[in-house]
């Protein structure tokens, strides 16, 4: 459905008077297929653009004016955009704990102070969490098309108008940057996070299908991955169940045929589904899955470590039940691959990553990557996320703002 004449023309008239508007997009605005129309949105009038982890690739992965993630493990221009706007126009996805910092005020946004304008096809999300200052229900692709033509019959409303907003974006992209850049060029054993998500951005092509499983990797590919097209980073979000990433990309080799899909795990995760290795061999499917391994539910582990003073229980897998401060234990996942007939190697060294997964994409057989990743380098938070009754925590980087 199309927004009727009037509430499109209130939604430029919020657009006109703002000053520092950002757009936010996610799974519905994917599905809807509107990645034309908010690429456009985004260059012609420079507005810039958040995405939900389902929204990535929707817009240039590389345009500058592309934020990428918010929330806890959100990138930190994205927790500022949101925390300064004083217009936030919502198409097509939620609010939900982890993309608004447990709804914390002023730590990604700061709803009722900046207005928000929400557009979704489901009218149950229109104030679901925060009230807009206007809903509209709509279709995300025809609005985004009933926008640009709004727009554009505007002569008070340019690129123009926005151009001191971009240049505070601009800073907040140089700050986090110079804080972040130098770690994807370290080389150690075990391998650093940022290191994996880096060679993987080099070497894998632009149509490659990403699945992505629920766990502390997911956290560091919402913070940094650039996706080159529209639904080809593929998440368990929601109730973000494991092992959704270790089947999922089965499903995305069967429908892409002529695509490489590479799926990226959690070790806990893929332990959820290992027999999927022996399904890709029984149907000479050519999946990848890159399991990384740092001898611990990660996610969970981290949680114990920052809300219980650095103490842990039952989330690292230790030998002989050793615990923590043991000798760290998981099978052999390449042998296991090599069990069920599939390509299996183990990589612990930075320099031998890049190498492993050529090879792979090169094969086309079914491959698993043992991949040692350091489990005490932790993704550094932008916002927040609280489990009541613990207290939430601040971010590494940025701190909050709450607008008058």
């Amino acid at each position: 459905p199309s927004a009727n004449p009037t509430d499109v023309a209130a939604a430029v008239d919020l657009i006109a008077a703002a000053r520092r508007p950002v757009f936010f997009v996610g799974h519905g605005t994917t599905l809807s297929e509107a990645g034309p129309e908010m690429t456009e949105l985004q260059a012609r009038w420079g507005i810039p653009v958040i995405t939900s982890p389902n929204g990535m690739g929707l817009v240039p992965a590389d345009d500058p004016l592309t934020l990428g993630f918010i929330g806890r493990n959100g990138a930190y221009p994205a927790n500022q955009a949101g925390r300064f706007a004083d217009l936030v126009i919502c198409i097509g996805t939620r609010f939900d704990d982890r993309s608004s910092s447990s709804w914390h005020p002023g730590y990604s946004w700061n709803f009722p102070t900046t207005k928000l304008l929400q557009v979704d096809i489901d009218p149950s999300e229109i104030g679901r969490n925060y009230p807009p200052t206007l809903g509209i229900i709509a279709d995300a692709k025809t609005f985004a098309g009933q926008l640009i033509a709004a727009l554009a019959e505007r002569d008070d409303v340019g690129r123009e108008t926005f151009a001191e907003w971009r240049a505070e974006v601009a800073g907040w992209r140089a700050e986090w940057e110079a804080f972040v850049r130098p770690n994807f060029a370290l080389d150690t054993s075990p391998i650093r996070p940022e290191f994996v998500v880096g060679a993987l951005a080099g070497v894998l092509p632009d149509d490659v299908i990403l699945s992505l499983d629920s766990g502390v990797h997911h956290n560091w590919f919402m913070q940094f991955w650039q996706p080159k097209r529209a639904q080809s980073m593929l998440n368990s979000w929601g109730y973000s169940s494991m092992g959704f990433g270790v089947c999922g990309v089965l499903g995305a080799q069967l429908a892409a045929p002529d695509r490489p899909c590479v799926a990226v795990v959690g070790d806990g995760g893929f332990m959820m589904a290992p027999h999927v290795v022996a399904t890709a061999v029984e149907y000479d499917l050519p999946c990848i899955w890159i399991v990384w391994n740092n001898f611990a539910w990660g996610a969970i582990r981290d949680l114990q470590y920052g809300l219980f003073e650095g103490r842990e229980i039952g989330t690292a897998f230790y030998r002989g039940n050793q615990g923590p401060g043991g000798e760290r234990y998981n099978p052999d996942f390449a042998a296991w691959a090599r069990a069920c007939g599939a390509d299996g190697v183990t990589v612990t060294r930075s320099q031998d990553l890049a190498g492993a997964v050529e090879t792979a994409l090169r094969n086309r057989r079914p491959c698993l990557i043992d991949l040692h990743v350091d489990a005490d380098v932790r993704p550094p938070s932008t916002g927040t996320w609280s489990l009541p009754p613990i207290p939430h925590k601040e971010p590494i980087f940025g701190r909050p703002h709450r607008a008058g």
